[in-house]
């Protein structure tokens, strides 16, 4: 006769993130800069890959192609058609680097680049609300930990 299988408090904890993780897909989704954002855009809408690199780029200020690229993780090419693309749409603008012609850099501009910065302010506030209610918690630590998760769902080995 086998003993009844008894988790730990880590596998309470880790079935509990399990199911979470489902509804907080779903927040952060819902949360998004779906519809307000995708209206920024000068004619069609935003597509998901274009609204990622508005809130990459939103993150990271001006920055140069290949970091874009590397950021999205996609080739130079798909980033040079990406930003192509929001270009025409207003969203962005490409400029060449006067130290090194090979270089281009890119930056939001406009109604986009307003949205995009107010939508980091009001998350950033939120998470400081929510790590006042919770002062035990370390934020670096739980950084690490979401970025990990986030390595691991996406298969990449660990470091």
């Amino acid at each position: 006769m086998t003993a009844p299988n008894r988790q730990t408090p880590s596998s309470d904890v880790t079935a509990e993130l399990v199911q979470l993780l489902p509804e907080l897909a779903v927040t952060l989704f819902e949360a998004g800069p779906h519809k307000e954002a995708r209206s920024q855009a000068r004619g069609e809408p935003l597509t998901g890959r274009q609204m990622r690199a508005v809130v990459f780029l939103a993150h990271r200020g001006g920055i140069t192609m290949g970091e874009l690229a590397d950021g999205l993780e996609i080739g130079r090419a798909a980033a040079s058609e990406l930003v192509a693309r929001l270009t025409e749409k207003g969203v962005v603008v490409r400029e060449d680097d006067p130290e090194d012609r090979r270089v281009v850099h890119v930056r939001l501009v406009g109604p986009a680049k307003d949205y995009a910065d107010s939508l980091l302010v009001k998350w950033r506030d939120q998470l400081e609300t929510v790590f006042a209610l919770y002062p035990g918690i370390d934020p670096e630590t739980l950084v690490a930990f979401l970025r990990t998760v986030i390595d691991q769902m996406k298969g990449r080995p660990e470091a």
